[in-house]
Formats: C-alpha cells, structure tokens, sequence
C-alpha cells in the first residue's frame, strides 16, 4: 500500500476531469436560518458583486399589478409560523396560492432583469427550470447566545425579555422558511447536504460572510 505524496502527483494539466471551469450564476438563491444574517449579508454581497438583492418585500414591489400587499404577505406569514403543513395543504391554501403566483411573477421579472440574489422565496431547481443558472447558499448559526440579541434588534422581538420567549420567535421564523421550501421542493429546508455553499456565521461572521459570497458572484 502506497501512501500518497502530493509532491509526486501525475500532472492534470489538460484533463477535463480536473480542470472544469465555474462561471458566476444568473442567480444565487439564499436560504438562511433566522438570526443567520441573511439578509444583511446577503444585500451586502450584492453590493460588492453588482448582483441586485431582492427578498419577498422587494420583489412584491416588483408586480404592483398583482394586487398583493405586505399585509398579505404578514397575514401568510402569521399562518406559516403556526405549524408545519405539507404540501399538498400549502398548494390548497388560498392565501398561499395568492402571496406564492404573485413572487413567481416577480421572480420572472427578476431574473429577466440580470444577476440577481433571491433570499428564500425560490429553490435552485425552480431557477434552473426557469432556464438560469443558479447556485444555493445556507447561512446558519449554531451559538443561540448571539441569536437572542440579533433577534432582539427587529421591531418584532425587541420588548420580549425572556430568552425561552425569543427563542420560541426564532424557530416560528424558520418555519414560515420550512413551509415555503416544503412548496416548492422535495428536499428539506436546512439540510446541509442539499446546498452548494454553506456559510456558518459563527466562524466567518457579518462581513466576511458577505465577502465569500460575493467571491461566488464576481467569477465569469
């Protein structure tokens, strides 16, 4: 048995096997845990990249046409965070129906417009069938010490004082994530071994993690 030495390789050069080339998507498609940063790092990736940001609220400014408001979307939103549906109850809800044709639209208009970065309203698969290429990214964290005060910053949370209170918050939050994916996908929401860059804020924090996403965007 032959132990390995890197300094005794047989040259690649010139076999397609290794030397595949990446070229920068038409979209990135964002997934991110509550509390993650996501959509911080997110916009500012966008912004040293020249990929344009769009989250549901920017994209429902995109199809004023579609009479769909951000009350709309609050009211879906209070009924996601509630509990865990399946498909088939999500394709049948008529206010899911409603808020998900309107951003389908949207996402078409957005993707016609030039790179872009969508944060978590569409799969990777759904892209690539819309005939873009696309590539997914997960922001996680895992330290709920730093979850707490991160989630304490939004209007929504920040007269809550006890942790248990917050944390309960947060995994509603990832819920209104878990059943929009559910629509949409055959795989799991979050699952690490279904996206093409993970980036654990823990490690890399606010600003580098936009700084590795944006490597992503900026390759041609």
């Amino acid at each position: 048995m032959v132990v390995e030495d890197i300094r005794n390789v047989k040259s690649t050069e010139g076999m397609i096997e290794f030397e595949a080339q990446y070229h920068a998507p038409h979209c990135v498609v964002l997934d991110s845990e509550y509390c993650s940063m996501g959509r911080m790092i997110g916009n500012m990736a966008c912004a040293l990249s020249g990929y344009t940001y769009y989250d549901a609220v920017f994209l429902l400014d995109l199809v004023p046409e579609s009479g769909v408001t951000r009350d709309d979307l609050a009211a879906l939103n209070a009924k996601l965070r509630q509990r865990r549906m399946t498909r088939e109850e999500l394709l049948n809800d008529e206010d899911f129906i409603k808020v998900d044709q309107a951003m389908d639209q949207a996402i078409d208009i957005a993707l016609s417009k030039g790179p872009c970065l969508i944060h978590d309203r569409i799969t990777k698969e759904a892209v690539i069938d819309k005939g873009y290429t696309c590539i997914s990214v997960l922001t996680y964290g895992q330290d709920w010490k730093a979850k707490i005060p991160r989630a304490k910053v939004s209007a929504l949370y920040q007269d809550l004082e006890d942790d248990s209170e917050v944390i309960a918050k947060i995994k509603e939050e990832d819920m209104i994530r878990i059943n929009t994916h559910t629509a949409h996908a055959d795989t799991k929401w979050g699952d690490k071994g279904t996206y093409d860059l993970l980036i654990n804020i823990d490690t890399f924090c606010r600003d580098y993690s936009a700084q590795l996403l944006a490597s992503t965007m900026k390759l041609i």
